[in-house]
């Protein structure tokens, strides 16, 4: 079958209806999607411009019983993400109620739940796949220097803090550096072990692969709930 030259016109329509502009967290003439792993995705000059700009120009909207501390995610923006979903689900009413606050820890800096649709923060994949212990370790540090100074300036918008965040996560060592560097507690509410037919059962039989999956088991959920419980009392 012969497909014809005649291309579709759209007549009447204006070239550019609706561009995102105000999501722009960053300003910038393009948006590029960052993927990669290297210190070239960790610190460039759109995640640095977004972290300081939430430092300077953002406030959490009220003070919060707690700052929960929540990993990132492969969808964006995080919030349409299934571990995000999940996460969510079983905290829903602690958000309804302006309990909780969400603080996303990632590469690309520290995201307060209400910016995670804003580019640069919706348009990148730092797979942990392909690091190594050198990243690794300045990822680490990287986070922990990140998050510490958010902390210092928007810290006293939290009544407590707390993390759900896999044990064995560079994230987890650099929420436990921040603890010890600005003298509060941030426990986490992850579980150490979840069953692993659980583990099975949440990447769809092998399907998916995402470490964080451990995050969205029943065990873990029931464990986040819980801890979240007791925090609040």
């Amino acid at each position: 079958m012969k497909v014809g030259k005649k291309k579709v016109v759209c007549e009447g329509v204006e070239e550019v209806i609706w561009n995102g502009e105000e999501l722009d967290w960053v300003k910038t003439d393009t948006r590029e999607y960052l993927r990669g792993v290297g210190v070239k995705y960790l610190l460039n000059r759109y995640f640095e411009e977004g972290w300081l700009k939430i430092l300077e120009k953002y406030a959490p909207q009220k003070r919060y019983r707690l700052g929960l501390i929540i990993p990132c995610s492969y969808g964006k923006p995080y919030s349409q993400s299934f571990i995000h979903y999940k996460i969510r689900e079983i905290i829903k009413d602690f958000i309804r109620n302006g309990d909780i606050h969400e603080i996303i820890v990632t590469n690309a800096g520290v995201i307060p739940r209400e910016l995670d649709e804003y580019w640069p923060f919706c348009a990148y994949d730092w797979n942990p796949k392909y690091e190594n212990e050198a990243i690794r370790e300045c990822y680490t540090q990287v986070l922990a220097y990140r998050l510490e100074h958010y902390l210092r300036v928007h810290g006293g918008s939290y009544v407590s803090l707390a993390s759900y965040l896999r044990w064995d996560s560079d994230s987890w060592k650099a929420v436990n550096l921040v603890s010890e560097r600005i003298n509060r507690e941030i426990p986490n509410l992850a579980p150490v072990s979840v069953p692993r037919d659980e583990v099975e059962e949440a990447s769809l039989n092998g399907l998916y692969e995402d470490p964080d999956l451990v995050l969205i088991t029943p065990t873990a959920l029931r464990n986040l709930r819980k801890g979240i419980e007791s925090l609040l009392r």
